[in-house]
């Protein structure tokens, strides 16, 4: 529960569904998610975005394996920038 408090987004997982129940989060990771789900297996449980310093790193509730999150780690950008086109790229 406090890691929901201080995180700076929350992602629940449940099967197929994926819902940001706080903060905002960026597309590419929401449809990376998804991927996984199809490609591996139906997860559930929370993803958390927590600032440390100035990046977001991502920690999870204990029912998502850890192989599922270093391949989201993995895509991950913490500290994403908007460029001219609108899409998202690491500084």
């Amino acid at each position: 529960m406090l890691k929901a408090i201080s995180a700076q987004f929350v992602i629940k997982v449940d099967g197929i569904r994926v819902e940001v129940s706080k903060g905002q989060v960026p597309e590419y990771f929401i449809r990376e998610i998804k991927l996984v789900q199809r490609s591996a297996q139906a997860i559930k449980g929370k993803i958390y975005g927590m600032r440390r310093g100035r990046q977001i790193n991502l920690e999870c509730s204990k029912e998502i394996p850890e192989h599922i999150l270093q391949r989201l780690r993995n895509v991950w950008r913490p500290n994403p920038t908007p460029s001219n086109d609108g899409s998202l790229k690491r500084r």
